[in-house]
C-alpha cells in the first residue's frame, strides 16, 4: 500500500539512484581517459604538438587536476575556498585567458598598408578625375 507521503521519498530515491548511476558512469569514463593519458609519457605527448597546443594541453591538465581535487575536497566535507586551491584555479584561468588573447591576436585580420595606400590613392584619383570631367563639362555647357 502506497501513501502520498511515501511517494516523494520514492521519487527522491529514484532521482538519487539515477544521479549515482550517472556519476559512476562519468567516473568510469574519466578513469579510462586518465589511464590512456598515463600510459603515454609526457614528452611523447609534447613532441608532436605545436607550442600553442602544448600550452593548451598543460593548462587543460592543470585545470582538470585542480578541479578534480576541488571535487574530492567537497566530497570530504572540506570547503575548497578555504584552501589555496581557489587561488590556483584562478591562476590557471588567468593563463587560459592570456592564451586566448594570443590566439585571438594571431587570427585577427591584418591590414596590408601598401594595398590600403593603393586603394586610397586610386579612389581619390578617380574621384578627382570625375570632378575634373564634370567641371569641364559644366564649362562647355556654360559657353
Amino acid at each position: 500500500m502506497t501513501t502520498t507521503s511515501n511517494r516523494p521519498d520514492a521519487e527522491v530515491e529514484a532521482d538519487f539512484n539515477a544521479r549515482a548511476t550517472q556519476l559512476e558512469s562519468s567516473l568510469n569514463e574519466l578513469e579510462t581517459f586518465l589511464s590512456r593519458l598515463d600510459s603515454v609519457s609526457y614528452t611523447a605527448l609534447h613532441e608532436n604538438l605545436t607550442p600553442l597546443d602544448q600550452a593548451r594541453f598543460d593548462l587543460t591538465a592543470a585545470y582538470t587536476l585542480n578541479s578534480l581535487m576541488w571535487a574530492y575536497l567537497r566530497t570530504r566535507g572540506i570547503d575548497p575556498k578555504q584552501t589555496q586551491l581557489k587561488s590556483e584555479l584562478d591562476r590557471v584561468k588567468s593563463y587560459m585567458d592570456k592564451l586566448k588573447s594570443v590566439v585571438d591576436r594571431q587570427t585577427a585580420a591584418r591590414i596590408d598598408k601598401q594595398a590600403t595606400t593603393r586603394l586610397m590613392r586610386n579612389a581619390l584619383w578617380e574621384q578627382a578625375h570625375s570632378k575634373n570631367k564634370r567641371v569641364k563639362k559644366d564649362d562647355q555647357q556654360a559657353d
